[in-house]
């Protein structure tokens, strides 16, 4: 077993930012010296992971999902 894990896939993806929250985001990746990529994703992953209701939504939905695979029916429909 390898100790560095292979790298995440890339994708690309377009999404509309509020005028003061495009600045901000170049502000703070010249800040950092890092990619606007990189702060988006870092600030996605910190966000969402740090949800609590989040968490326990997508805890649930695994098991539905889980669960129905076992039983031979469709995944519960993405929202």
């Amino acid at each position: 077993m390898s100790i560095i894990k292979k790298a995440s896939a890339i994708l690309v993806r377009e999404f509309h930012l509020e005028e003061p929250v495009s600045v901000l985001l170049d502000d703070y990746a010249q800040f950092i010296a890092e990619s606007a990529d990189h702060v988006v994703n870092a600030a996605i992953k910190k966000t969402l992971w740090r949800d609590q209701d989040y968490r326990k939504w997508r805890e649930q939905k695994r098991s539905a999902d889980s669960a129905a695979a076992r039983r031979g029916a469709e995944p519960a429909a993405k929202s």
